[in-house]
């Protein structure tokens, strides 16, 4: 099977081929930015430039003859209807969107922490619309993902990003799980893990699943 992965950078287009590969999976990477900060300012800017760049990707990727797209970026994929982009050219596509709903369902409160602000409103409005009742506690950090790109190690970003007063926050608001609202941030999971009680959930291995099982 071949996953065609869409994602902000080279960096998480990376991630989400690996992603497919540990399962099994071929997959080809298409990045539509080069760096987070052209990535927030794509997603903040004109609507239409985002679906005709997501639209010119997904065109080049049906041409493969490639039919299943994973579109690894939380931000994008709150900042675009990715679901009627892929259809309207015969594909099928998921977005981690697709499993912060389920999540929803387990929790009252929950802590996000998100990329940038674009991200954090996505999850939020995938939980809400799952699980109405749920309170979305949000905090986003670009200066993270500027780190995970650059290798930086988990520990120290942990420290230079405040990581443990930003759990201590969702903690204090009654949080009863810190959800992964990045996709470059499961390498920093084990360093969250050290700093709180609170499950530390990462939607990854979720939607692989989704993806393949389709």
């Amino acid at each position: 099977m071949i996953v065609a992965v869409i994602a902000g950078t080279p960096v998480d287009t990376q991630m989400g081929v690996d992603l497919m590969k540990r399962r099994g999976a071929e997959a080809l990477g298409f990045p539509v930015c080069q760096s987070p900060e052209e990535q927030t300012a794509f997603q903040v800017g004109s609507l239409s430039a985002r679906e005709a760049a997501v639209g010119a990707i997904l065109d080049g990727i049906r041409s493969r003859g490639v039919e299943r797209v994973l579109l690894y970026c939380n931000s994008l994929s709150a900042t675009v209807d990715a679901h009627a982009l892929a259809e309207a050219r015969g594909l099928r596509i998921w977005t981690p969107m697709d499993v912060y709903g389920e999540i929803a369902g387990r929790y009252r409160r929950a802590g996000v922490l998100a990329a940038n602000c674009q991200g954090a409103a996505g999850v939020e409005r995938a939980m809400v619309n799952a699980s109405p009742g749920i309170l979305v506690l949000g905090a986003a950090n670009l200066a993270l993902v500027r780190g995970v790109e650059a290798g930086r190690p988990p520990e120290e970003l942990a420290e230079d990003c405040a990581l443990a007063e930003a759990l201590r926050f969702f903690e204090r608001n009654g949080a009863e799980a810190v959800v992964l609202g990045c996709t470059h941030f499961p390498y920093v999971k084990e360093a969250l893990e050290r700093r709180t009680a609170l499950p530390v959930l990462d939607p990854a291995e979720r939607l692989a699943e989704l993806v393949l099982s389709a």
